[in-house]
């Protein structure tokens, strides 16, 4: 309870400022398959407590609404920092021979961050071919991983930018593997920015709007396939369809013609597909302006309406223990 009367913004920052830097110190020595389990399930309860949300929301979809990349994601990348820094260096040091005799003897953890180590310079090439000379495109062309400690320092080097794009890049294709492995036919355009949410935003408009970018929300549809006799009606307040969130943004004459004018200019422009009918297909289509300012600013005004008697809150039943 404590947690949920704390905003998004709040979570998420207290989040990376020390959850973050205490889980990932050191995590290319700890962090493994074994223990993941129970390091996820810990960060999935503060990732549903940034949403507010009452019922379980698939995780990955839970990372791609808070910005929040993947834990073994970030932990890649930040390998893939330690490795690049080794090779950066202008002269042979400890660590560089150390690297070298585990490649010689086969171990197979370094020879996978190696390998991470050329897929990353070769992303960065395609954009950015300056930094690197014949022998470095000659080394990555090889894939000869003992010549990864040949690589020219200039080459890499990185920025944050950079890491911080092409740490959305692996997270994209992790989510299109996960979503295609769960039956979807698209997946959500992730990315590391924040909701643009206004600070000073009422907590309880903030979750709301929130619940608009998943499915398993306080809505009456799923309220109604939920528990079919506790909430009889998948209706909206209106009457016309069932109260769901596309309903609410682009075809509620409660909410009026004119927003649902916006919300559909926005959601072409966010998902890229032209035609809006190619849109309504996508149910991530409303997921995929959530870094909008103005659509997020829409979804606020929306959620305000009284006369949408949204839910804002619910009990649960408890279950009656097996005797």
């Amino acid at each position: 309870k404590q947690w949920y009367q704390r905003r998004v913004r709040v979570i998420t920052k207290i989040s990376r400022a020390i959850f973050s830097p205490s889980l990932f110190y050191g995590c290319m020595v700890w962090m493994n398959n074994s223990n993941m389990k129970e390091i996820n399930a810990l960060w999935y309860r503060v990732a549903k407590a940034a949403t507010g949300a009452v019922f379980n929301i698939s995780s990955i979809t839970l990372d791609a609404i808070l910005g929040t990349p993947p834990l073994q994601i970030t932990s890649k990348v930040i390998a893939l920092k330690h490795y690049l820094k080794v090779f950066g260096e202008d002269h042979e040091d400890i660590h560089q021979r150390f690297i070298a005799t585990q490649i010689m003897e086969g171990n197979t953890t370094v020879q996978l961050n190696i390998k991470e180590v050329f897929k990353f310079l070769n992303w960065r090439l395609k954009s950015d071919p300056k930094p690197f000379d014949a022998s470095d495109k000659a080394i990555l062309c090889s894939r000869n991983l003992t010549s990864a400690l040949k690589l020219s320092p200039k080459c890499c080097r990185y920025t944050k930018s950079t890491m911080d794009t092409y740490e959305e890049v692996l997270w994209q294709e992790s989510a299109q593997v996960q979503f295609q492995m769960e039956g979807w036919a698209t997946c959500p355009n992730v990315s590391c920015r924040p909701l643009p949410i206004p600070i000073g935003t009422n907590r309880d408009l903030e979750v709301l709007a929130i619940s608009l970018l998943y499915k398993n929300n306080l809505l009456n549809s799923f309220l109604h396939k939920f528990d079919r006799i506790r909430w009889p009606s998948p209706l909206c307040e209106c009457g016309m369809e069932e109260q769901t969130a596309l309903h609410l943004l682009t075809n509620c004459p409660i909410v009026g013609a004119g927003r649902a004018e916006r919300a559909v200019n926005l959601m072409e422009i966010c998902n890229d597909m032209g035609e809006f009918d190619a849109i309504l297909q996508d149910p991530f289509a409303i997921l995929n302006c959530s870094r909008d300012p103005l659509f997020v600013g829409l979804c606020l005004e929306i959620v305000e309406l009284e006369r949408l008697n949204l839910k804002r809150k619910i009990t649960l039943k408890k279950k009656n223990p097996i005797q």
